[in-house]
């Protein structure tokens, strides 16, 4: 039962919330199944782990149904699958106790079920209110709108109130946002899905909504959500400047206008937007790129769930070191290492330690960190290799340099987990970091024709290749023996 469901779901609850899941399952409104609550005590029993021989089926089977009982494999499936549905019932509860506007607008609804007349205006306050006070003026906020303005239409149509009152029309333009809202927020999506995995996702209707935002009234065409949102598509269309300038205006001026979750996705949009840029040779974007990232710092968008992700951690401290805002990426090295998962923070932090330390040109500094550093991802391993090569050849280390490349190479042909552009591009560097090295031996003796032959060949060798690792750095020690 150990790799079952339930105990999968159960390993997902922290203390309180497993201790809250056992009042749900003790609770008559919920469960009156007593094996149901036998086997729920039992197995929390072995929390947080659930690694136990106690939780073997037939033993879990004596828990239950006790040991007089002969071992019913089906009868004792069927408890646990209620006890599983009861784990999401919990689950269901806690994310519904969350949204509290959801839980107004079923409030309401089922006061018009029941007629319960007398509390309805009441209760439309305090939705009114939760709405104000909620997270973000965007798609699900414009559709709670239109749902309440919709039950206090009908409250006064109820109450046969034939004239004219403003919730109809509240009504109609609370759709009208969130319908221009979350169609350009998906088309925001699809462009950006097209662009990074070469989908082929259609926004039907697309174009004939942004002729109609043109011509729409002041009051829609200018609510901020709406407009961050066309930037937004406008700048993953066409690339332009104009509309990437707008959008990260308008994210800067309008901090709680979108919840988190959207707030994340329009900052990764405009990220891509610089990374393209940067990948194009536009370099001017780096400095936009660490901009994104302090600010998602400081509005704590980069933090999911506590935990900075590696990927963006090495992504922070590249952006800082290609600026070369030294003080500042050594300061978030350090600020941000315990908030790297466990598992990975020691060879993390070691790793961005020994990049930053090799760019200030403390090359022994540099080695010492990653002395340590035990990489399991291929990625990180060529990474920190190349590293360790480009520090033994400003030190002029030439016995570990050329160790370290043999070893290398082997490395790079042997390993399954690099992709062929990453093999590729390793071994390019690897290739002419060897020629590189071996022609500042012979030019440290002298310096002829033939040398100087051989080194504007390899010139000429590194500025064809398409794929070669750390390519610019290649050509400064290539410029520098010339």
């Amino acid at each position: 039962m150990i790799n079952s469901k339930l105990i999968d779901a159960l390993r997902q609850l922290d203390t309180r919330e497993r201790t809250k899941f056992r009042e749900l399952v003790h609770s008559p409104f919920f469960n009156k199944n007593r094996k149901v609550r036998r086997l729920t005590d039992h197995v929390l029993e072995y929390a947080p782990d659930f690694q136990d021989e106690a939780l073997e089926r037939e033993k879990v089977h004596v828990a239950v149904f006790g040991a007089r009982a002969p071992y019913d494999e089906l009868r004792l499936n069927n408890v646990i699958s209620d006890t599983l549905q009861l784990a999401y019932e919990y689950l269901a509860q806690q994310a519904w106790r969350q949204e509290e506007p959801v839980r107004r607008a079923y409030l309401m609804k089922a006061f018009f079920q029941r007629r319960m007349e007398r509390h309805i205006p009441h209760n439309a306050r305090r939705y009114q209110q939760v709405l104000e006070k909620s997270d973000g003026r965007s798609c699900q906020f414009f559709h709670h709108r239109q749902l309440l303005a919709g039950q206090m239409d009908r409250h006064a149509l109820l109450h046969e109130e034939r004239g004219y009152n403003e919730h109809l029309q509240e009504m109609n333009d609370a759709l009208d946002l969130y319908y221009f809202c979350s169609k350009l927020r998906i088309a925001c999506d699809m462009a950006n899905r097209n662009k990074a995995i070469r989908a082929s996702y259609q926004c039907h209707f697309i174009d004939t909504l942004l002729e109609a935002f043109d011509k729409a009234p002041p009051w829609l065409r200018e609510e901020p959500a709406l407009q961050a949102y066309l930037q937004t598509l406008l700048m993953l269309r066409g690339e332009e400047e104009g509309h990437y300038r707008e959008a990260r205006m308008l994210l800067l001026q309008n901090p709680h206008v979108f919840p988190r979750e959207e707030l994340n996705d329009l900052y990764d949009y405009v990220q891509n937007f610089c990374v393209k840029k940067i990948n194009s040779g536009q370099t001017q974007y780096y400095e936009q790129i660490l901009d994104l990232y302090k600010e998602m710092l400081n509005r704590g968008l980069l933090l999911r769930n506590g935990f900075l992700t590696q990927w963006t951690y090495i992504n922070v401290v590249t952006a800082g070191i290609r600026l070369r805002d030294f003080e500042w990426t050594s300061h978030f090295i350090h600020a941000y290492r315990e908030h790297l998962a466990p598992e990975v923070r020691d060879n993390v932090y070691n790793y961005n330690l020994a990049a930053l330390e090799f760019e200030r040109g403390n090359y022994q500094q540099a080695l010492q960190s990653l002395q340590d550093v035990e990489f399991s991802d291929a990625f990180y391993h060529m990474a920190a290799k190349i590293i360790q090569l480009k520090s033994y050849y400003e030190l002029e280390e030439a016995e570990p340099f050329f160790s370290l490349l043999e070893a290398s190479r082997k490395y790079i042909r042997r390993n399954r987990q690099l992709s062929d552009y990453q093999k590729q591009s390793n071994a390019g560097f690897l290739k002419i970091a060897g020629k590189l090295y071996n022609l500042r031996l012979q030019l440290s003796l002298g310096k002829n024709q033939r040398l100087r032959q051989q080194l504007r060949h390899l010139e000429g060798e590194l500025q064809q290749a398409r794929a070669v690792a750390n390519k610019g750095w290649l050509r400064m020690k290539a410029g520098e023996l010339g």
